[in-house]
This record gives C-alpha cells, structure tokens and sequence, in this order.
C-alpha cells in the first residue's frame, strides 16, 4: 500500500483493516438507576478479562477497568450510544434488548436500517456488545449492559472516496442524536486526514457541530480508535484522533502493557483493553454462520476497535451517574481518573499540573493518561460540579513565522512566549513546514512546566510539507505561562529543510483561584514525595474529591493537620484554608474548620464534623454520624440510619431515608445556647427516626435510660407554645407548630432554664416511644 495515496479498489475498507480482526495478525507475529445487584451470571462473563482480570487468559489479575462494583448504581440506563461503524445485528440475543432503531442510520443507503451488508459486516456487531451487551445470563456483558445502542453504518468497501467521505459526514452530523458516539475506524496515512484542507474540512465542522449542540450543548462525547499501526503510524498524524473534540484510546494486553500494535501519539487520553496474543477479547458476533464464529459470539475480537468501546461504556456509565457532565469533563474526568500500568516503562512522565495526588498527572506516549478505571471516573463524575462545553472554552493563542533553516543532522527550535494564564485542557501546534525528507524529522514542544509532548516521530511519509494541526493532552492541568519551545531534529543526513511558521493554541478554562484538588488510591505511591505530601493554597473556594479512593479516610481541614489518603499522609499547610471535601467508598472521617465547610460522607459509615462556621454535611450512603458543632449548619443523612447532631446554634436537620436518630447529647446541662433552636424537615416514626436526649443534658428528668419516658408524665403533647410553658411534663410537644421543648422547671412558670431547641416542620404525631434517653 502506497504511503501518500489511497490503496486501488476498496477505498474505505482500508480503513477499517487496522482495527478489525486484529488476532489473525497477532497470531502472525507470535436514567432509570437501572442495577446489577450481583454479579453477572452470562457464561462468557468469566472470559472477559477486560472487565474483571482473575489472571484468567495468564495475565495479571487486576488489570481491568475496574468496573463491576459500579453496576450496583449504574448500568449505562437511559444512555444513547451510537456506534459508527459496519452495521449492527439488532436482532443479536445479546442486543436486542438495548437496542434503539429509532436513532440508527446506514449513510451508505440514505435509509434507516442499519443491519449488516454481508457476513463480512461483523465488526460493529462485536464492537456493540462490548459496550452495551445486556446482563440476560447469555452470552457475554457489555461495559453499560443497559445502555441503548444504535449503529450509525458506513461502507468501507465502497470504490469511491468522494462517496465514503459523504458518509461519515452525514454519521458525523447524526452524532448530535446521541450521548456518546464510538468510532472503531481510522485512516493509517500520515497527514491524510487533514480538517485544513477542503476534502476532509467537513469532518472538522461536524464534530464541532456534534461539541456544539450535541445534549442540549453539552456535547456529545466521540470516542475514536487510536489505531493499531505502531511502527509505522501515530495518532497525532490524523486530525481525526487528535481533534480536541474527540478521546483517542490506546490498546493494552492482560499484562497492562502496550499492545505491539497500538498506535502511540501524544493526542492519546486513556488506554483499554485490546488483546494481543492470549488475551483476545470474548464479545458479540454476528449470528450463525455469518461473521468471525458460527456461535454468535468471537473470542477472538481486539485492537484499539476493542478499546475504544470499552471507554464509550465507561462513558455511559459516567453520563448516567452525571448527566450535567460537559464533553469536556468527561475528558478530564477520565484522564484525571485514569491509573498508571508497567510503571517501569520508561515513556511516563509527570506533567506540571498541580491538583492530582498533589502534583502532576503521569502522562504517556503510549498509553495516555493511563488505563481507564469505570470505578474511580464514575465516582467523579458524581461529584463532579464544572459544567465545561464548548461554549465557556477558552482559548490562548501566539503565532510565530522564523522561517528557520532546518540543517542535516541538527537540533533547531523556536519559541512563543505565554503571558495569559489558563486552566489547560489540551493544545494544538498548527505547524507549516517544509523538507526534503518528513521521516528525518522528530518535533518536539516542550511547555514552561518542562513537559515534553513528542508531536511527529519519523513519520512513514514522501510527503516535502507538513501543513497540519497537531495535538498533545500532556499538558492537562498546567496553566501555560512562560516560554514554549518547538524543537525539530534532523536525524539522518542528505535532506534539509525549513520551518516557515507555527501557531500555539492552548484550550482549557479561565483560571480561577477556586482549586479542586483530587485524590486517588494513586496517592500511596508518593510517600517519599513530600512535595505531594503538603497542600499549599493562598486564595479561593478550594475542594479536596476524594470520591476516587476505596480505603478509609481521615481528613482534618484544620491548617497545619495532617490526614490519611489511601494510607499515605497529607498535610494542609499552616495557614491554608480548604473549604470542602468529598468522601469516598469506605467509612471516613472528616472533619472541617472555622470556615464554613461542605463536607460530602459519600459511601461507607462516615463521621463528618463541621466544627466552627456555617456548614453542610451531607452523609448520603451509609449509617453516618454528623455533628455540626458550632454555627448554623445544615445536616443530611441520606440513605441509611444516621445519628445527627446539630450542636450550637440554629441547625437544619434531614435524616433522609432509614431510622435516623437525631441528637441532643453533651457533658453540660442543657441552656438556652446549648443548641440553639434546630429544625428537623423529615422525622418519620414509620422508618424508625428517634430523638435522642442525654441525661445529662435534660438534668430534670428521671426516666431510666432507653426508649421512650419510663415516668410517662415526663412527656406531653400540646397545642400551643403557651401550653408548653404550662405543661407540667418536662419534654413538651407542640403538636400544632412542631415545636420542641424543654420545660425545666416543670409545675413552675415559664419554662425554668429550658428553652426551645428544635421545630419539626413535618408536624408529626409524637410519642413517648420516639424518644430515646442516654446517660
């Protein structure tokens, strides 16, 4: 096959050739909260390495997408996947279910029928269960096994290249109907897919079209294929997996390492499963003789077609737990989540970002950010709060035109200087350049921070130009400011050169002094990283999400504390002042300042503990305990039977689902300051809620220690707030007002040093039995 032309016959099919049966060269070459309360019972589910490894095809067991205790909240439910591709089998057992046809089109017919040409047409079938093959005790699971799924077909043996350009330019634009869209497919010649140029510009306009208006301007998020083409390809040639509107995937093996085939480039975010000799990956076939194996299953599927669905279900995973997400939180969320695999490859680096485990995100020509992990992105997604589209994008932008010689053998570079802060997303190089030979030729950008994004590398081309836009995620997270070098090495003799003009453009968000800073279960990997171990911040709203980690947590956000992370220690500097913090997993403490704090339990038995300021706790899952402390805060429970404590002043008080106990608890004797006067929204005796009152606060009463008055007359019911303070009982209940309280003094006038100290505003009808004392 030609290099710089398209190959005789078949045009499209090319381009699907690197992705799609990849083992045969392996072989070669050695809404509704839908729930999976257990495990799947589908017989290949125990072959699918990719979503649960137990060392099962020899590989190492953990090296999965880390996604099956996510089904128990989220199984991709009311999720639109699209899937650009050969067709798919709707009929397939395992697809039927979830597949929608109202949405499906054949670009290649003009028609609304998807299906399948031929019995060749089997790789967007296989591609399709592998995001959304349901959980039905057949066959085999899909990442988001309750996902709806409709294929968007192209031709790939069509003859004519005007013609399968007009395809995916009609399937583009239709990507604006779905959440997310997966693209199995690519082209393998350098420079060929060039959005600059007027063959390929349409491409270009749609998937901005698709950022634009796709969910309700959210964008729909476009996963592509990185490609299989190592050794003679990189992502980073191809304007369709390095546009900043679409998640380009590499493949790994059982191993977590790079797979021979995938395509490396610094346009790549995440990595996935693909398979590579033993390892090959069990989904969907088409059914009967048709297709790669007569019993409508293969488990012989893999490459970066493999991995790349695997991330669109991850995705239908996040969209559902978030569906306020913007396609560009989904892409931060996923590199931000993403875990480090064959640690010892030397390609890692650390970028110059500073909120991720305390410092930079380690980053790879390989395998991107990382192996995907449904679990830890799933769990920001729900905390997620960024809303970031392609609306409120921003962009920097500095052009330079040296016209600089490019020598036989020899290093030149130049460089633009940042002066504009910004929140880096990712950033384009459009570069202009011209030479003898391109294949001499390794360009590489490196940022103030020091990271390096390696953007051409020997390129497999006779093209004399590059006139292109090339991309790097590495830079995630950095702000931009200083100088930025573009080095271009010569490294064979006999051709020459020049580089006649670049620009830079660096996306991303205004900057802001209102930090998140995220944690992962990564975090016990810098212990002897001290500049990781101490959290410095001069200004701003700043939030500690911890939602990604899945070991206990002890938070303190008192300056100059210290806590505990995924068993390493962090320490808040003295003098910096963090407002928020999210929970993860496990059964965590956290406690707050003097400011006031928003304190997230998440899952797991929490302890949160505002402390001084006004402060919201929210327990959410889990039998948590909540104390307010001083100021007025507001306490939720959430699911599960929680115990609250408002403390000193004026407190709001939600127990959520579950038997909650609300508490009046303390060493002093109650006063009028003591608790302030609390409301409590939603005490529900039929789910067990109590109030709990100490002893040795309501000095006054005698009752025994337990449920409800032992001494009946100690609790009385009225219905006014003047009849309390007549009320001979010393706990007094108005029923009319839902006002609590205690009455001292009992026979005596007025309420003796009692007071007030809570209003149950669902006026329930109380008695002695929703009563709990302690000592």
């Amino acid at each position: 096959m030609s290099k710089s032309t398209p190959p005789s016959g078949s045009f499209g099919q090319f381009l699907l050739a690197q992705h799609r049966k990849v083992q045969l060269d392996q072989s070669r070459q050695s809404g509704s909260p839908a729930r999976l309360r257990t495990q799947p019972t589908d017989p290949l589910f125990a072959d699918q390495w990719h979503l649960v490894n137990t060392g099962q095809t020899g590989g190492l067991p953990g090296i999965d997408i880390n996604v099956a205790s996510v089904w128990a909240d989220y199984t991709g439910a009311g999720i639109n996947v699209g899937l650009i591709d050969d067709g798919v089998e709707s009929v397939h057992d395992d697809l039927f279910a979830n597949y929608n046809s109202a949405l499906e089109f054949d670009a290649a017919e003009n028609d609304g029928d998807a299906a399948p040409s031929s019995g060749f047409d089997y790789h967007g079938t296989s591609v399709a269960g592998l995001i959304a093959a349901s959980a039905n005790g057949v066959g085999g699971v899909g990442v988001a096994p309750d996902a709806s799924i409709s294929g968007l077909r192209l031709d790939f043996f069509t003859l004519d290249e005007s013609d399968f350009i007009a395809q995916v330019t009609a399937a583009f634009y239709r990507m604006a109907n779905f959440d997310v869209v997966n693209n199995s497919w690519g082209y393998t010649i350098p420079f060929y897919d060039n959005f600059s140029t007027p063959q390929y510009e349409g491409f270009g306009k749609a998937l901005q079209h698709v950022a634009e208006t796709g969910r309700d301007g959210l964008g729909t998020v476009v996963v592509f294929a990185g490609g299989n083409g190592r050794g003679f390809d990189n992502a980073n040639y191809h304007n369709l997996e390095n546009s900043r509107f679409t998640i380009a995937v590499a493949a790994i093996n059982h191993f977590g390492e790079s797979t021979f085939y995938s395509t490396p480039g610094a346009s790549l975010l995440v990595s996935a499963p693909g398979g590579e000799f033993n390892d090959a990956i069990a989904t969907t076939d088409l059914s009967g003789a048709a297709g790669d194996d007569p019993s409508d299953y293969t488990q012989n599927f893999g490459g970066t077609s493999a991995a790349a669905p695997i991330v669109s279900g991850v995705v239908a995973l996040m969209l559902q737990a978030n569906a306020s997400l913007g396609y560009r939180d989904v892409q931060e969320i996923l590199a931000y989540s993403a875990r480090q695999t064959d640690a010892t490859d030397l390609g890692w680096s650390f970028n110059g970002a500073k909120n991720w485990n305390g410092g930079g995100l380690h980053v790879s020509h390989d395998y991107g950010f990382g192996l995907v992990d449904a679990h830890a992105a799933v769990r920001l997604a729900e905390t997620w709060t960024a809303q970031s589209t392609l609306d409120n994008e921003q962009v920097v932008s500095e052009t330079s035109a040296p016209a600089l010689e490019i020598l036989d053998l020899d290093t030149v570079s130049d460089s633009i200087t940042i002066t504009e802060s910004l929140k880096i997303d990712q950033i384009e190089v459009v570069l202009d350049l011209e030479h003898t030979y391109l294949g001499d030729l390794v360009i590489t950008l490196t940022s103030p921070d020091g990271t390096e994004s390696v953007l051409v590398a020997n390129p497999d081309s006779f093209d004399t130009e590059i006139k292109f836009t090339l991309s790097s995620t590495h830079h995630w997270g950095e702000t931009g400011v200083g100088t930025w070098t573009l080095s271009i090495t010569d490294e064979f003799g006999l051709d020459t050169g020049i580089l006649n003009r670049w620009t830079l453009k660096l996306y991303g968000d205004a900057p802001s002094d209102d930090d998140t800073y995220i944690y992962t279960n990564e975090f016990g990997n810098f212990k002897t990283d001290a500049s990781r171990t101490t959290l410095s911040d001069a200004a701003g709203v700043d939030t500690l999400n911890l939602a990604a980690v899945t070991s206990d947590l002890e938070i303190d956000l008192t300056p100059g504390a210290t806590s505990l992370i995924a068993g390493n220690t962090l320490t808040i500097a003295a003098g910096t002042w963090i407002e928020n913090a999210y929970g993860g997993d496990r059964d965590d403490q956290i406690s707050g300042n003097a400011l006031g704090n928003l304190l997230w339990g998440r899952r797991g038995e929490d302890f949160l503990r505002g402390r001084a300021g006004n402060d919201i706790l929210q327990g959410e899952q889990g039998d948590d305990r909540l104390e307010g402390d001083e100021g007025a805060d507001m306490l939720m429970g959430g699911d599960g039977n929680d115990a609250l404590a408002g403390g000193r002043g004026n407190d709001t008080l939600s127990g959520g689902t579950g038997g909650d106990r609300f508490l009046y608890t303390g060493s002093s004797a109650f006063s009028a300051g003591s608790f302030g006067v609390d409301t409590i929204t939603d005490f529900n005796w039929l789910e067990g809620d109590q109030l709990v009152l100490s002893k040795r606060v309501f000095t006054a009463l005698t009752s025994a220690v337990g449920d409800g008055f032992s001494k009946t007359n100690e609790f009385a019911v009225v219905a006014s707030d003047r009849a309390a303070a007549r009320s001979r009982a010393l706990i007094v209940y108005n029923q009319t007002s839902g006002a609590l309280f205690y009455n001292q003094n009992g026979n005596g006038v007025g309420l003796g040093s009692g007071a007030k100290f809570a209003v149950l505003s669902s006026t329930p009808a109380l008695e002695g039995i929703d009563f709990a004392l302690v000592a």
